[in-house]
């Protein structure tokens, strides 16, 4: 399987292979404030999982410090329509290896149904007015990878 996608303009395009650890939503006010948005909705995959296609020279990434964890999450997107495309923490071992991409972005098309959340972070940080959803696993943190992949929380 393998997904395309693309900034807002279209100037960034990216690939993807193979299917997501996870489906996630983020409820942290980084997330929230990197979207303008109530929470990002991102898939999580490994690095070695995205290429991207066209656009690299507009591609800023800004190191977001100001974390709950403590550790910088690379914030990657489009410097001609600031369009949040990756996300990475090279800092935080939970995370090291991964790459969470906002699923906005992707090409989803008919199967977008597949691409439900499977689970919701920083649940403590929910908008009050927004009720959790069916069938997502909840955490109050990010999860390392591995319980991502197993499925377990925290």
């Amino acid at each position: 399987m393998s997904i395309t996608g693309s900034c807002l303009c279209g100037a960034i395009r990216y690939e993807v292979s193979g299917s997501p650890i996870s489906t996630i939503l983020c409820h942290c006010d980084n997330c929230r404030k990197a979207t303008g948005s109530s929470f990002m909705a991102n898939g999580f995959y490994m690095q070695s999982q995205l290429r991207v296609l066209a656009g690299h020279n507009s591609l800023k990434v800004y190191q977001d410090s100001a974390t709950a964890s403590g550790s910088t999450v690379s914030r990657s997107f489009c410097t001609n329509c600031g369009s949040s495309l990756f996300a990475t923490n090279k800092d935080n071992p939970l995370a090291k290896d991964a790459v969470i991409i906002a699923s906005g972005t992707m090409d989803l098309g008919p199967s977008a149904a597949e691409w439900a959340p499977q689970r919701e972070f920083f649940c403590m940080r929910r908008r009050e007015w927004l009720p959790p959803l069916e069938n997502t696993q909840t955490s109050q943190m990010l999860e390392s990878v591995e319980n991502i992949q197993k499925g377990t929380s925290c």
